[in-house]
């Protein structure tokens, strides 16, 4: 067996135990119902905005899909092809179209 023990210079992440319903030692910081208005919903352009992303993410999806499907074979790679090509610009034009008038950019930090 070996010495498992952390030193005082290696850094090291405490777990914390929580068991779902107990009270524990919990502090009295904002959390749910303290201090946070509920989520707004989402208004009508960012709806459409999301209507047409599902059809165009499906639209792009089929063209892939028949594409794959049909590179089979000689004669269909010539139909496959463009179609896969075409998915795959749906799939840039949609993801194009959701980053569009974003106001922020994620930054992740570490903590």
């Amino acid at each position: 067996m070996t010495d498992r023990r952390v030193t005082v210079t290696e850094d090291c992440v405490e777990p914390e135990l929580v068991r779902p319903g107990e009270g524990g030692f919990r502090s009295a910081g904002p959390g749910p119902g303290r201090g946070f208005p509920p989520p707004e919903k989402p208004g009508l352009f960012t709806r459409l905005k999301m209507l047409v992303a599902a059809g165009v993410g499906l639209l792009a999806l089929g063209l892939v899909m028949a594409g794959a499907l049909l590179t089979s074979t000689v004669i269909g790679a010539i139909l496959g092809i463009p179609l896969l090509l075409a998915g795959a610009a749906l799939f840039f034009v949609l993801f194009k179209f959701l980053s569009f008038g974003s106001k922020n950019t994620f930054i992740f930090r570490r903590f």
